[in-house]
């Protein structure tokens, strides 16, 4: 009897090892195959074939999640497929995909600064100013010897300090060239605009 109980423990032991190691051996040929999966997406990327690259890189994602130059490629290939300026369905779901690209590299990573510039970088394309502006402050915070997101996000308040202004000669039928002379428009404007300028001038400041 105690040689039969011992035999099946023993039997037990022999199952867990051999689907421990069939487990491992599984998970080392998803590496490699992700790995060539992803080598195949850098040659696509560099003839400019982004579709493809995207194709690859996103197998290189499924087969190890891990692999944060897998979706850093991803990230980037779908950037590159966006296009500033068009606002449609389809170009800004480019954009959104290269975000949570990034993002899922930033869960593992989150001082990967090429991901937080990434982010920030299509935000303000999108016109997602505050968003912009949150993610190149990030980018500060990892790096603040880097002038650029300083100078970004100065540019961004001014940007965000410029429309009401042109909206606003709009509404009184002036050129984009002419002065405001009206106190009241001119004196909200300022109350407005007072903080973007302040940030601007402080982010410049830092540059």
């Amino acid at each position: 009897m105690e040689n039969s109980n011992a035999m099946k423990k023993s039997l037990r032991v022999l199952v867990v090892v051999a689907i421990a190691a069939a487990m491992l051996s599984a998970a080392g040929c998803n590496k490699l195959r992700a790995r060539d999966q992803l080598n195949k997406g850098v040659q696509s990327y560099k003839n400019s074939k982004y579709e493809e690259a995207i194709d690859h890189f996103q197998q290189a994602v499924s087969l190890d999640p891990g692999l944060l130059n897998a979706r850093l490629y991803l990230a980037t290939a779908f950037a590159q497929q966006y296009i500033p300026g068009a606002d449609t369905p389809d170009n800004n779901k480019m954009a959104e995909q290269a975000i949570d690209q990034y993002k899922e590299v930033l869960k593992r990573d989150p001082k990967n600064i090429n991901s937080v510039k990434g982010i920030a970088y299509l935000y303000l394309q999108m016109k997602r100013f505050d968003d912009a502006k949150a993610y190149y402050r990030k980018a500060t915070e990892l790096d603040p010897n880097d002038p650029e997101p300083y100078y970004s996000v100065a540019v961004i308040d001014w940007t965000q300090s410029y429309q009401p202004r042109m909206e606003e000669r709009a509404k009184l039928g002036l050129k984009p060239e002419e002065p405001l002379k009206d106190k009241k428009v001119c004196t909200a404007l300022s109350a407005k605009n007072s903080t973007y300028i302040q940030d601007g001038i402080t982010a410049l400041n830092k540059a």
